[in-house]
């Protein structure tokens, strides 16, 4: 990423990049032509910096960004802004305390189709928002090492769902699975939530599919936006609600097709480092704070400390035949308590046993409660 970052400022007129840090031996073949790379942090102070991109592993962020707010250097840091919120936290302090822009790089922010969808939701095109679901897969990436795919991806689709909705997150559970032996983080998580507005939402990730996709739908009382944020493609579907042919109750008619909405052609990593000079500049341009990026950690920090309850699920199922070795998933009903309140979550465990199943990883699954009662959170 930092190799992204260094073309785009090369090529930025107002900005000069004069240097770079990498500890790595090969670092400086991969470089800009001409760019000089320093194998430690004081080296490239010395060249006297007035802004800095670090895109370096997360493990390393806080030390790094301390050392500049310190120096008095402005900063932009790649996403997850540290290893964890109070890191984060630290952060955020430590360039507010010094007078310093301080931001974090979540990118899609400045992706035309969710600044396109934030814009539409904003004029009220589809209604109230009842839902927000993304899917964030493709192939595991060797560059990843120290964190999972909560970190390293559900963190961008909590941010744009924050950004895009306005409300902040109230509740959240997890599934989360380490398939491969790549690393010892999860490589597989579904999450589910609850904004304070009450919207749903659910994000899927992983990293094994062999097909790469980014995918946000945002579902509101009077239609959906589905957005592919690979392709740069927006659709928006409304509901019809003329009588049906046959003079039934007029009601919901499907539109499969929806409108291609017309989409901002910009580069997102050129948007995002424009806003952050201007920052600099003291021009009021779009950025990500670093209190942003703590508040999206404090989501990663709840998904990956939720508590789960496993129910141990009886064995059945005869009427059906599956090809292959069964994964058994149950969803444990809502019971209420002595006051009548729902819990605000369930779960049920499916335990793999040795006869039937072998090695294969425990399923968990969530239920999310109807929202017609805050009380339940």
């Amino acid at each position: 990423m930092g190799r992204h970052h260094a073309r785009v400022l090369a090529a930025m007129p107002g900005v000069r990049l004069i240097g770079a840090c990498d500890p790595a031996p090969q670092a400086a073949r991969h470089a800009v032509a001409g760019l000089p790379v320093f194998p430690d942090l004081d080296q490239l102070l010395g060249l006297g910096l007035d802004i800095c991109v670090v895109a370096a592993p997360t493990l390393a962020h806080a030390d790094i960004g301390t050392r500049l707010a310190q120096a008095g250097v402005h900063a932009l840091i790649e996403k997850p802004l540290a290893a964890s919120a109070e890191e984060g936290r630290a952060l955020a302090d430590a360039f507010e305390r010094a007078g310093l822009v301080g931001c974090v790089g979540h990118i899609e922010r400045f992706n035309p189709v969710v600044r396109a969808m934030r814009d539409r939701i904003a004029r009220g095109e589809i209604g109230t928002v009842l839902q927000v679901t993304t899917s964030r897969q493709g192939p595991y990436p060797r560059r990843i090492r120290d964190v999972g795919v909560i970190l390293d991806l559900a963190s961008h689709d909590i941010d744009l769902t924050r950004w895009i909705t306005g409300s902040p997150y109230l509740k959240v559970s997890a599934v989360t699975n380490q398939v491969t032996g790549g690393s010892s983080h999860e490589d597989l998580a579904a999450v589910a939530g609850v904004l304070e507005d009450g919207t749903v939402v659910n994000h899927l990730v992983n990293w094994l599919s062999p097909v790469k996709e980014r995918l946000v739908t945002v579902t509101g009382q009077l239609g959906c936006l589905r957005g592919d944020l690979l392709a740069l493609a927006l659709r928006l579907h409304r509901h019809d609600l003329r009588s049906a042919p046959d003079d039934r109750a007029a009601g919901p008619v499907a539109d499969d097709r929806g409108i291609a909405c017309e989409l901002a052609a910009h580069e997102p990593l050129r948007a995002e480092l424009e806003g952050f000079v201007a920052a600099v500049h003291g021009r009021p341009e779009h950025i990500v704070p670093m209190r942003a990026g703590v508040e999206v950690m404090d989501v990663t920090s709840a998904i990956l400390s939720a508590p789960r309850v496993g129910v141990e699920v009886p064995h059945g199922g005869a009427d059906i035949a599956p090809p292959g070795p069964e994964r058994v998933v149950a969803v444990v009903p809502p019971r209420p308590g002595e006051d009548g309140a729902v819990p605000g979550a369930a779960f049920a465990r499916a335990e793999p046993s040795a006869a039937s199943h072998g090695d294969l990883p425990v399923l968990v699954a969530g239920y999310v409660p109807a929202l017609n009662s805050r009380r339940f959170f």
